[in-house]
C-alpha cells in the first residue's frame, strides 16, 4: 500500500523520471492515475511532479 510521504521508485518506462525516486504527495481513489509523486529535479518543461498508477511505482524501504 502506497501512502503519503512514501519514497517510491518509478517503473513507467515512458516517464522522464524512469528508475528515479520521488516522494508521494497525494493518493486519490477511483481515478486512472491516483498517486501524485514529486521529484527534486525538474523535467525539461519545468515540471517536478506527475501522477502514476500504483503498479507503476515501487516503494523503497528506508
Amino acid at each position: 500500500m502506497i501512502k503519503k510521504g512514501s519514497l517510491v521508485k518509478i517503473l513507467r518506462k515512458e516517464s522522464y523520471w524512469y528508475q528515479d525516486t520521488g516522494t508521494v504527495v497525494k493518493v486519490d481513489k477511483d481515478i486512472k492515475y491516483p498517486v501524485l509523486v514529486r521529484f527534486t529535479k525538474e523535467s525539461y518543461t519545468g515540471v517536478n511532479s506527475t501522477a502514476f498508477s500504483e503498479d507503476e511505482l515501487s516503494v523503497i524501504d528506508k
